[in-house]
């Protein structure tokens, strides 16, 4: 069974799935984080409409991971963005788990994660370009991805929560 496990940047997709992967025997994890696809040459410009440029991302390197375990693990937990909106990777979905949390909790775990060990003016920075940038693209992301999904789960729940309600529903 392939699940995969979508929501924003710092909503606990990556979280959700480490610990869906400690409770189900015999699973994988593949992130996409690992494989750096925002950054290849090939990717579109962050700017663009999601629902105009999904199928853009480069998902070649990812995809020969996956085919590799397809066959030698009951689940493959994926931490994958774009749920089933990617031509490539939708035809080998089973379930797509979206882990809806409000933006502004987003935003306080970016921070944390990635600019406290930063200067406050590199946060600072960033909280300019969210405000004038990113949060729009951050909406228009959500309304794209949340419409097709499975099941989805809130991103405050605690994550013994988070665990049953996904764990449950795939039983």
């Amino acid at each position: 069974m392939v699940i995969v496990v979508s929501g924003l940047t710092a909503s606990g997709k990556t979280t959700l799935v480490q610990a869906m992967h400690d409770t189900l025997s015999d699973s994988t994890v593949i992130s996409y984080d690992d494989y750096s696809i925002d950054a290849l040459p090939s990717a579109p410009p962050i700017d663009l409409p999601l629902s105009k440029t999904v199928d853009q991302y480069d998902l070649s390197n990812l995809m020969k991971d996956f085919l590799k375990a397809k066959n030698h693990y009951n689940y493959i937990l994926m931490d994958f963005p774009f749920g089933y909106k990617h031509p490539t990777l939708r035809p080998y979905i089973d379930k797509v788990i979206y882990v809806k949390t409000p933006l502004d909790v987003c935003f306080a775990r970016q921070i944390i994660r990635d600019y406290s060990d930063k200067t406050i003016n590199d946060a600072v920075n960033w909280s300019k370009t969210y405000l004038n940038f990113a949060r729009p693209i951050f909406l228009d992301y959500e309304n794209f991805i949340a419409g097709e999904v499975d099941l989805t789960i809130d991103g405050l729940l605690p994550i013994d929560q988070k665990v049953t309600l996904a764990t449950n529903f795939l039983n």
